[in-house]
């Protein structure tokens, strides 16, 4: 008997890859010794000599890929017989440079599902989405010919779908970038989900008529309130429960700004100690048809902001952003210092002109920003996090933090310093990857050279700052490392890197926790 392969068989060989070819001669070989027989320990099996397997390739982590998933969520919508919401699962797919809560509310409000109603007819015109608050900001025919009791509906449609989703703590619904009232009141923002609408609309009503017609009781309301962050860049929302005596917003809040932010990364603009308003506020109607407030300041108020720090325009966005964000109706708010209107202000090195002296809402949401626990070393050789200011989309990203944490330690962080060794920059941050909840992330050939000299207890304390940082994002449970595509055995002898690494929450610990401690990280 005679084995062959024809011409057309030998080229589709040549298809097959290195590993598929060692099994084919395997056989050949096998066949060979069957049709001569030749038992298979003859010295013709002994001479075949098999090609070395190719080397794997190096795995190209490039860019950021951190944002890109698919993720289950849960829409909330109004049906068409209930004043209640029904829910509706939907695939959410989240691409590169994409976000997951823009794209839930795009889905939201285009889709139509059978017996669900869209819960509005209007465009989502901006999505702010930081420290937790999400603020979404819909066109003005969201409020159009709706009745209060559709357009609660609506918002806690919005709000209910969001808070379903990790990270969001908070939901503030605008139209038009004005706070639109519920029964002559001020919705505030959402901190929970709503399940009986009715109950909650007959609860507006009774405030309503209790406060504003009979002028008896108080209600509470939570606000969102903006206060400057640390470094000078951003201005950070924080949502507070306020109580109302009555209508008078203006001084609540203005009060609740001088009592300072909740989050250390953060200061007020306004003195707590010190009466800077010249008058009451008020609110006016321009020719146009604008709810304008009116606030007029002493002429103390250049002094403190010298004297304090403050830029003027933290000053302004700080009150700005947390007037228009809640008050009903407001379309702008004029500043005056010794009856003199504000007509500019230098924001980021860019002025801003105030037409007319109107500060509008959408002057200074540029500056919003967000926030994120980042893992540095403290004095006594442990991490310690710390929550620090950044872009709104720095803080969703694995390459967004990885860079804030190469950034230098800021000086209102006190005994903390970064766990690089020096001469690492961002440029030696390739890529990132997730998958299935695991980041790969992929250094140069200079951050592993730089980590040669490390002590152990300064290695671990670099690997472990970049991993538990990164898995402070919910969709990060592990962290592995590539050193220019390739895997490493450790970054200096101590760590193994050839696995996923999980966070080690026993390794954080506060400075003032651990006085005692004698651990060197040098």
């Amino acid at each position: 008997m005679k084995c062959s392969f024809t011409g057309k068989e030998m080229k589709s060989l040549q298809k097959y890859s290195l590993s598929k070819l060692f099994a084919l001669m395997l056989a050949l070989a096998f066949c060979l010794s069957g049709c001569s027989g030749v038992s298979q320990s003859s010295p013709e099996l002994k001479n075949v000599v098999l090609p070395d397997p190719a080397p794997a390739l190096p795995r190209q982590v490039l860019g950021d890929d951190s944002t890109m998933d698919a993720r289950e969520v849960t829409l909330h919508y109004a049906s068409q017989n209930s004043v209640n919401l029904t829910t509706v699962t939907r695939t959410i797919s989240v691409g590169r440079d994409e976000s997951l809560v823009y794209n839930t509310l795009r889905e939201l409000l285009s889709a139509n599902h059978g017996d669900i109603r869209r819960p509005v007819e209007a465009n989502l015109v901006s999505l702010e989405c930081g420290a937790g608050v999400a603020t979404v900001n819909l066109s003005i025919e969201a409020g159009v010919n709706r009745s209060d009791q559709d357009y609660l509906t609506l918002c806690a449609s919005i709000a209910n779908t969001l808070l379903g989703l990790d990270g969001i703590e908070a939901v503030n619904v605008l139209t038009g970038s004005r706070n639109d009232p519920v029964a002559r009141l001020p919705l505030g923002c959402f901190t929970a989900q709503q399940d009986n609408l009715a109950a909650a609309y007959a609860q507006a009503q009774s405030e309503a008529q209790r406060v504003l017609d009979e002028e008896n009781g108080a209600f509470d309301r939570t606000v969102l309130l903006y206060f400057p962050a640390q470094g000078g860049k951003y201005l950070l929302p924080e949502a507070r429960t306020l109580t109302f005596e009555d209508d008078s917003y203006i001084t609540a809040i203005i009060n609740a700004l001088s009592e300072g932010p909740r989050r250390e990364c953060c200061f007020s603009a306004i003195p707590g100690n010190l009466e800077l308003l010249a008058s009451e506020p008020e609110i006016i109607a321009t020719k146009a048809g604008e709810r304008i407030i009116e606030l007029n300041f002493t002429s103390t108020l250049a002094n403190y902001l010298a004297f304090a720090g403050v830029e003027p325009w933290q000053l302004y966005g700080s009150i700005v952003l947390s007037l228009s964000s809640f008050v009903p109706e407001i379309d702008a708010v004029r500043i005056s210092v010794d009856h003199e209107y504000v007509q500019d202000s230098t924001l980021r090195r860019n002025t801003i002109i105030f037409e007319d002296g109107l500060m509008r809402r959408d002057d200074f949401s540029p500056a919003i920003g967000s926030s994120a626990l980042l893992y540095f070393a403290n004095e006594d050789g442990y991490l310690s996090a710390a929550e620090c200011s950044m872009s709104q989309s720095a803080a969703n990203s694995a390459v967004g933090l990885l860079t804030e944490l190469l950034n230098p330690v800021n000086a209102y962080l006190p005994g903390l310093q970064s766990v690089f060794p020096d001469g690492i920059a961002q440029e030696d941050i390739l890529g990132v990857i997730i998958e299935n909840r695991t980041a790969t992330v992929n250094l140069s050939g200079n951050f592993y050279a730089r980590c040669q000299g490390l002590s152990p207890q300064r290695e671990r304390l670099l690997v472990y700052a970049m991993v538990n940082t990164l898995s402070e994002l919910d969709h990060i449970g592990a962290v592995s490392f590539l050193v220019e595509g390739e895997q490493v055995d450790s970054l200096a002898q101590n760590i193994y890197l050839k696995t996923a690494l999980m966070p080690d929450p026993g390794l954080v610990q506060e400075a003032a926790d651990s006085e005692e401690s004698e651990v060197s990280i040098n």
